[in-house]
């Protein structure tokens, strides 16, 4: 027989849900401020292919913060233990696709390497700040008395 009374959400999920919506919204600003960055700077530096090295940091960057959202919200009724290695196997699979994409695009003529680099590298950097500040900051109780 089915219950009639729908499921709530426990004091635990509903933090995860708090953290995980705090890192979307910072998330969605961050890579707008590093593709709009990266592409005005790089414009000005080396014109369309500075725009476009720029473009690629800033999907890099979304990319990143989707990676992430993405495990949050599988791991989300997991633990903290595992939710916290996931993320660490989701740091170095950051670090794969830099790697691939670095080597991919070293000697593209279509983009500037130079802006495309260091559009990236502050991409890694800002986007590992961020989910680092949001889920320290984010209030997760390590106990969940309302379980079952």
């Amino acid at each position: 027989m089915t219950d009639p009374s729908p499921r709530t959400e426990t004091a635990v999920e509903a933090a995860w849900t708090k953290v995980w919506r705090t890192l979307l919204i910072r998330g969605i600003v961050l890579v707008l401020v590093v593709a709009a960055l990266g592409m005005g700077i790089g414009w000005l530096a080396a014109d369309t292919t500075g725009l476009v090295g720029g473009a690629v940091g800033g999907g890099l960057a979304a990319v990143f913060i989707v990676i992430t959202l993405v495990i949050m919200y599988i791991g989300r009724n997991m633990g903290l233990t595992t939710i916290a290695g996931l993320l660490g196997v989701g740091f170095l699979f950051k670090a794969f696709i830099f790697m691939i994409v670095i080597w991919r695009i070293k000697d593209a003529t279509w983009l500037d390497g130079t802006v495309a680099f260091l559009t990236i590298v502050v991409a890694v950097l800002s986007t590992s700040i961020v989910e680092a500040v949001t889920v320290v900051r984010g209030r997760v109780p390590y106990v969940d008395p309302e379980a079952k």
